[in-house]
């Protein structure tokens, strides 16, 4: 064996051989590779998951701070809000990061823009000298509106012509302006091919509806509580003056001078219109009489008075639907007058006796419910609607040769209010009316065509309807409509002064601005319809809530024209019911369901009926009708109680969370604006 083949066999050629030593040398190569592509995977799931939660948190924020906003106007509360909700979603050192930067804005439009950015530390990677990586998130959101209806049942009554406490404007032009921006912010974020119809259903004791129906559905010959002539009867007085003789002496006084002090008329202000009633005075007067000069018993002899004034006395006036109270006041005012004694010339002498026969003729009238042919009324417009017109009623006052005198009966768009059909029918949202069936029609509100009659044998007189509570005495004068017909001449040949409730429209006879349909609308015109808005009557929520759904039902009278709205697409439907006061009816006044005191419509027919009980009523049916809104209609019900309390029968009314109160203009705008912020569909945009 050589030398060369001796050393082979040696410590290296065995080393040379044996395979089993290499693996450690191969892992000490492989490792950082290895650990290159683990710190790597490690790091670009970390980078991948922080920029996943990044962009959701800003997201939430963006959502979070448009949600807040009023309107379209950013503020700092806004801005922190969205922070909380960025911060809620991503906080600071999540995944191994640090302190995240973020910023939100809003655009003049209202759209809210987020920037966020974090730095992501690298863990294995750093072995490698890779730098930290910073993650970047954009976001934005906004409102955006599929097809909606929007229809406003607006209480309009005479209080709405009064201001909330700490505002410098009624409360009606607060709603004005309120709705106009309302209308403003949801025509803003509407989307190309999308429609937002508005309709409106101002309300009081009725609803003007009339020119919004079709002839068909109005009554040919309704009966009225009304009247007829029943000739004329002459009543001859006679009167007596004079006897007896003139007295020694005659007295007289000067007129009251003002000596010291000082009157006069105090800053007017607004009272309640719907009980426009002068404060109690306060006023008190103290008169002291001087000496007699010469004498208590000379003739002549005078003395000089002294009166003192301190206080206040009160007027009020409801003109316009606003109630004014003007106060005069007297501040220690002293006024003087001669009081003087004389001599009668003519003492002694005897006074003529002087008879006066006088005779008056008074017109005399039946009181009864009366058939009236009211085709003229439905005459109609080129859509086949009725626009109104006027026919003439012998309802007046003549003369002794001609009693009665006809009363012109006008009735379109200005005050084309209804009452209601029948019972159960008033309550059916979707009945069409059967022309067959008059208790299935409606029939025109006609205040000046109404009277009211009394049930007493003596003479009737009507109070002053100045919103004040009718007393009880004279509540019970009411008749019933279908008791026997009254005739003055039986009762009173004088008593011809029955109450008719055109005497006074801003209260007992008052009708609403005319209703609108469900229909797009731009600005101008809407504004011109706010405007239009008149305060008058009192407060019967379920003939608001009543018409508002019929308008808005796809099912009932307007059928047609919703199916056709609803043929571009799915439509959302919302009613806002705003009242600024409770639950007001008065048996007294001429409503939707006639002079509730004799029509009893609603009430038992065998005795008057009280206001509280026409209350409850009027409150049983506004949660029947909001129940059959929200449960079978699929319409979110939203309610505003505006300067008046939320009660829980409008609490109820409104679907889950669509309740507010507000207070005051800035509260009403605001609620205004929220509502519409929660009807467009709030979205990601970017």
């Amino acid at each position: 064996m050589s030398e060369k083949a001796v050393k082979s066999t040696g410590f290296l050629g065995r080393l040379r051989r044996d395979a089993s030593g290499n693996t450690l040398a191969i892992v000490a190569a492989a490792i950082f590779p290895l650990a290159a592509m683990i710190g790597g995977g490690i790091d670009i799931s970390r980078l991948y998951l922080t920029k996943t939660r990044l962009q959701q948190a800003c997201d939430a924020g963006a959502l979070a701070g448009r949600k807040a906003m009023s309107g379209i106007t950013w503020t700092d509360a806004n801005n922190i809000v969205a922070e909380q909700f960025f911060h809620m979603n991503f906080p600071d050192g999540r995944y191994g990061t640090g302190t995240t930067a973020v910023d939100y804005s809003a655009s003049n439009t209202g759209a809210v823009t987020g920037t966020a950015s974090v730095v992501v530390p690298m863990t294995l990677m750093s072995l490698f000298n890779m730098p930290d990586k910073t993650i970047h998130a954009e976001c934005t959101a906004d409102l955006q509106l599929p097809n909606t209806d929007v229809m406003f049942v607006l209480d309009t009554t005479l209080s709405m012509n009064d201001a909330n406490p700490g505002d410098s404007q009624s409360r009606i032009a607060v709603l004005r302006e309120a709705v106009s921006n309302f209308y403003t912010e949801l025509q803003r974020v509407k989307p190309a091919g999308s429609h937002i119809r508005y309709g409106f259903v101002p309300y009081s004791g009725t609803v003007n509806v009339g020119t919004l129906l079709k002839p068909d559905w109005l009554q040919d010959n309704p009966i009225y509580d009304s009247r007829e002539a029943d000739g004329t009867a002459d009543l001859t007085t006679t009167s007596t003056s004079g006897g007896g003789v003139q007295p020694d002496t005659i007295t007289t006084y000067s007129s009251w001078e003002i000596f010291s002090g000082s009157s006069g008329q105090g800053t007017p202000y607004n009272g309640p219109a719907e009980n426009c009633v002068a404060p109690a005075n306060t006023q008190t007067d103290k008169t002291v009489n001087g000496s007699w000069t010469p004498s208590s018993s000379a003739v002549p002899r005078s003395r000089v008075n002294t009166r003192t004034r301190n206080g206040t006395t009160y007027t009020a006036k409801l003109l316009n639907g606003v109630c004014t109270i003007t106060p005069t006041v007297y501040n220690n005012l002293v006024e003087k007058r001669t009081e003087t004694v004389d001599k009668n010339p003519n003492a002694g002498e005897p006074i003529p006796v002087k008879e006066t026969t006088t005779t008056t003729t008074y017109y005399q009238w039946i009181y009864k419910p009366i058939p009236y042919d009211i085709s003229a009324l439905k005459a109609t417009d080129s859509n086949g609607n009725v626009k109104g017109s006027s026919f003439k009623a012998p309802v007046e006052n003549g003369n002794v040769t001609g009693h009665p005198r006809d009363r012109t009966i006008t009735w379109n768009a200005s005050n084309g209010c209804i009452e209601e059909r029948g019972n159960p029918y008033d309550m059916d949202v979707d009945l069409v009316p059967n022309p067959g069936q008059p208790e299935t029609q409606w029939k025109p509100y006609l205040p000046r065509l109404v009277y009211g009659r009394n049930q007493t044998t003596t003479g009737y007189q009507q109070p002053a309807l100045t919103g004040v509570r009718y007393p009880a005495a004279w509540l019970n004068r009411w008749a019933f409509s279908g008791s026997p017909q009254t005739k003055t001449r039986d009762v009173s040949i004088t008593a011809t002064n029955y109450y008719t409730p055109s005497v006074d429209l801003t209260q007992s006879g008052a009708c609403p601005t005319v209703a609108r349909k469900l229909s797009e609308i731009d600005a101008n015109t809407l504004n011109t319809y706010l405007n239009s808005l008149t305060p008058a009557g009192f407060t019967y929520h379920d003939i608001g809530m009543l018409w508002g759904l019929r308008l808005m039902s796809p099912n009932g009278l307007f059928a047609s024209e919703h199916a056709a709205a609803a043929a571009s697409g799915k439509i959302a439907r919302h009613l806002i019911f705003m009242t600024d006061g409770q639950t007001d009816t008065r048996i007294g006044a001429y409503d939707a369901w006639g002079v509730s005191a004799m029509a009893r419509r609603r009430t038992p027919t065998d005795r008057v009926p009280t206001d509280d009980e026409q209350n409850e009523i009027t409150e049983t049916r506004l949660r029947e009708l909001c129940t059959l809104a929200k449960n079978d209609k699929n319409i979110t019900v939203w309610v505003i109680a505006f300067g008046t309390d939320l009660t829980s029968l409008l609490t109820n009314c409104a679907s889950s969370g669509r309740a507010y109160q507000a207070n005051n203009a800035a509260e009403l705008t605001a609620t205004f604006s929220q509502i519409a912020s929660q009807i467009a569909q709030l979205r990601i945009t970017k």
